[in-house]
């Protein structure tokens, strides 16, 4: 089975469910507080609690989704269940976010965005955690998990790209704004969920996988996997690449909007940097198969990193086109540190394995995005508070006001130097990464002979010793 091949049906329809996971916090990242503020009518002040509260509830949740989803036992098995319940709460929890609702006090529209905001990050984790948990199942071979990977990274950038630009030219083409965002709502909710009936019919799951249930233990959930060395580097070269993309993308509005004085930018360079990121996925992919996907990965974090000191050398006065091209240099960039750890992720659960003698994908990528969306929060806090530190002035009844110098260059610097600094780590830990697909035929061939009860070979059980040294 090392070295098994999956069919194109099965990559496109697993790699369609990231339609959902690559899109849906896009629209709400970039348009949820402007409808609550303009829409519904809620004060500035009630939306921090709703999106803290909310990012918080959504960490917690994803070990747990995790704990569950390993030790669900269906005749459909341990993932694909909830890719059929998803595929209704989905365009539900979706319309529930975005209905224009009109209650007469501040308190009853902020319990409502509140409980639609938890409901959609609970229906997103349900789904979400057993997703990426599948992927590391459907093959066991080194490149056909990035090949995987990258077919599912093209469906979450394209999905990407639509949910920046489409929502509001939707929104705007009705003459009442609240009917634009129910039509918006409607059309998207159908969008994310309508994929989960290919993804629920044409995947399998490995059974011989799930012979074992696990008891829960949130302390052993969330330590035990940090006891893997090629956990703990995954997990870095991960949360560098991912601190990275949410810093710029929460401050890249302003940017255009403040630093370049073009607000209308804004769509043109993101949808640079999207289809930068798609065109280059074949590129990184033929790179990990000929090399390693950690040589990918720093490949794609040099270009990043270098993109970003010509963006801080940017004058007010660039023209479109330096700003689109530097967008997309940075989405060429982009394109390797946000594929290579989903890849690596396949490879570090057959490790796990190796260390527990269980399967616990779910577990893993529970924890995995726990970490992120954590240190996320903590990172765009940071980030937002920097800037209003810095001076950021907030307009007055609609109106710009000018912004100090202090702010601007914060601007530049967070923009540029931040991601550095984060990617430079990233690039350390996927430097000391040890495993390539040479050791990985070789730690595949001996789990498969452990299930199947096989004898071993002893130059075999040498290897695989001295691996466990170099991995664990």
């Amino acid at each position: 089975m090392g070295n098994e091949k999956l069919s194109l049906r099965s990559k496109l329809f697993y790699g369609s469910g990231d339609i959902f996971g690559g899109g849906a916090f896009n629209i709400i990242n970039f348009f949820y507080a402007i409808f609550l503020t303009d829409v519904v009518g809620l004060k500035m002040q009630y939306i921090a609690p709703i999106l803290l509260i909310g990012r918080i509830w959504d960490a917690v949740t994803d070990p747990m989704m995790g704990f569950i989803t390993d030790n669900t036992r269906t005749r459909f098995g341990r993932r694909r269940p909830y890719f059929l319940v998803g595929t209704f709460l989905i365009f539900i929890a979706f319309f529930t976010l975005w209905y224009p609702v009109t209650f007469p006090n501040q308190l009853g529209r902020f319990l409502y965005a509140l409980f639609a905001y938890l409901a959609f990050t609970t229906v997103f984790t349900m789904v979400m955690t057993p997703y990426t948990a599948l992927g590391a199942e459907l093959t066991l071979d080194y490149n056909e998990r990035t090949s995987l990977n990258s077919y599912r990274l093209a469906f979450s950038l394209a999905s990407g790209l639509a949910c920046a630009v489409i929502p509001m030219l939707i929104v705007n083409s009705f003459s009442d704004i609240r009917v634009g965002y129910i039509a918006m709502a409607t059309v998207f909710g159908l969008l994310f969920s309508i994929p989960w009936i290919g993804v629920f019919m044409f995947t399998s799951e490995r059974r011989y996988f799930s012979s074992e249930k696990v008891h829960f233990n949130f302390l052993n959930m969330f330590f035990e996997p940090f006891k893997i060395r090629t956990f703990r580097l995954l997990i870095a070269m991960y949360l560098f690449a991912y601190l990275s993309i949410d810093v710029v993308s929460t401050i890249f509005a302003y940017y255009t909007k403040y630093y370049i004085g073009n607000e209308g930018l804004l769509p043109i360079a993101l949808g640079a940097l999207f289809i930068a990121e798609i065109i280059f996925i074949p590129f990184y992919a033929f790179l990990a198969k000929r090399l390693s996907k950690n040589i990918s990965y720093i490949v794609g974090a040099i270009v990043w990193c270098v993109a970003g000191m010509i963006l801080f050398t940017f004058s007010p006065e660039v023209s479109t086109f330096q700003v689109v091209i530097m967008a997309a240099i940075i989405g060429a960039g982009v394109s390797a540190v946000a594929v290579m750890p989903h890849t690596i992720f396949g490879d570090v659960t057959d490790v796990a394995e190796l260390k527990f003698g269980k399967r616990e994908e779910g577990a893993l990528s529970g924890l995995m995005t726990f970490i992120r969306k954590v240190a996320s929060g903590l990172a765009v806090a940071g980030v937002t508070f920097s800037l209003g530190v810095a001076g950021f002035v907030n307009p007055i009844n609609g109106i710009e006001q000018v912004q100090p110098d202090s702010f601007l260059f914060s601007l530049r610097f967070i923009i540029a130097f931040v991601p550095i600094i984060l990617l430079i780590l990233g690039i350390i830990a996927a430097i000391k990464y040890p495993l390539n697909s040479k050791k990985h035929a070789k730690l595949v061939e001996y789990l498969e002979a452990k299930r199947e009860n096989k004898p071993i070979d002893k130059s075999l059980e040498k290897e695989i010793s001295d691996l466990k040294r170099e991995l664990i």
